[in-house]
Parts: structure tokens; C-alpha cells; sequence
């Protein structure tokens, strides 16, 4: 006998059992029951079996990527009113996000949580008064890129500036005021960074 052949058989002697237990004894509902509508309702059973092994699978796989790329995206700027002043780090004080904490109000500094690929951002907008400023990207105390800016008084001048880092794990990424003044009205002074692919 076929494993289809039995759960017919099985399914018809529950029906003779569940007929003669109750006591209207009614059976009609199982004599209208034909081999054909037992055989969909065992294919449409194999059908969630299948169907419940792949979502189990998928919701594996989503686990499984989520393990292995974290969501690591940064955004701070300097709060209105805190203009620095060169030389020094610039200390983006007022965090808009920091998922994956990997980025320090307090000293300005980004440290990588994981070793990957990682996109950033960073911008200048000089005090009108400050003539020359310039501001570097770091990375480990390496200067990476910069951007300059030459103002006559009374001019203003903006710029941001992006960079794909290869970075390890622990790696440190910030921005440097080398000299001149920066202004920080209106979220004038931004520095951003996402985890782009880990490794």
C-alpha cells in the first residue's frame, strides 16, 4: 500500500470511528468525500509543508545577513554658536544618528566597529574673517584628502568632501582644523559616514 493509500484508509476509518462515537450518527459528510478530495487535500498539506520549509529558510538566511552586515551609519554636526578655531579636532557635538555606536560626541572621532568598506562626508564653511582654513580628513593620523578655503572679509565660501575608506576593525576616522575658523550656523559643519560592505 502506498503512504497515499494509507492516509486514505487512515482518513476513512476516523470517519467510521467519528461516525458511530456521536450520537446523531450522522455520516453523510463523509460518504460525500470522494478519493479525488482526499487526494487535493493531502497535495495542498504538501504544498504548506513546502511552503513553510522556505519561508524557514529565508528567515534563516535574513538572520544569517543581518549577523554578518551590521548597520553602522553615523551623522553629527557642530551646534550653532561653536564656531572652532584651529588647530584641533573638530568635535561634532550634536549626534542626529549613530547607529552601531561607533562615533564619539565627545571627541569627534569615528572608530570602526567592524573591518569593511565605509563612505563619508565632511564640510567647511570658513569665518568670514578667518582668511585661510583648512580642514583634513583623518585616518590614523593620515591625512587622506582636505578641503581649503581663501576668504577676503565679508565672503563666504562652502564645501564638503566625500571619501570611501577602507578601514579595520577599531580603525579611527576624523576631521582636523589645521588652521582658520569655521562657521557652524544652520548645520553648517557636518560629518557623516555609513558601513558600505563589511569584510
Amino acid at each position: 500500500m502506498t503512504n497515499t493509500g494509507k492516509v486514505i484508509w487512515l482518513f476513512s476509518a476516523l470517519c467510521h470511528f467519528s461516525c458511530w462515537s456521536t450520537t446523531s450518527q450522522d455520516c453523510t459528510w463523509a460518504s460525500e468525500l470522494t478519493f479525488q478530495d482526499v487526494k487535493d487535500a493531502i497535495d495542498k498539506l504538501k504544498q504548506l509543508d513546502i511552503l513553510n520549509t522556505r519561508i524557514a529558510n529565508l528567515e534563516q538566511q535574513v538572520a544569517t545577513l543581518q549577523t554578518y552586515v551590521p548597520s553602522i551609519i553615523f551623522h553629527a554636526k557642530v551646534s550653532d554658536g561653536k564656531n572652532p578655531i584651529g588647530p584641533g579636532h573638530i568635535v561634532y557635538d550634536t549626534v542626529i544618528v549613530n547607529k552601531g555606536s561607533g562615533y564619539n560626541p565627545s571627541t569627534g572621532i569615528f572608530t570602526a566597529p567592524v573591518a569593511g568598506i565605509y563612505y563619508f562626508t565632511y564640510s567647511l564653511l570658513g569665518l568670514s574673517n578667518s582668511g585661510n582654513t583648512e580642514v583634513h580628513l583623518m585616518k590614523n593620523r593620515e591625512a587622506l584628502s582636505y578641503i581649503h578655503s581663501i576668504l577676503s572679509a565679508s565672503q563666504a565660501q562652502a564645501a564638503s568632501m566625500p571619501a570611501i575608506l577602507t578601514l579595520n576593525k577599531n580603525d579611527q576616522v576624523w576631521v582636523s582644523l589645521i588652521q582658520g575658523g569655521a562657521w557652524s550656523g544652520r548645520g553648517a559643519l557636518n560629518f557623516q559616514g555609513v558601513l558600505l560592505e563589511a569584510k
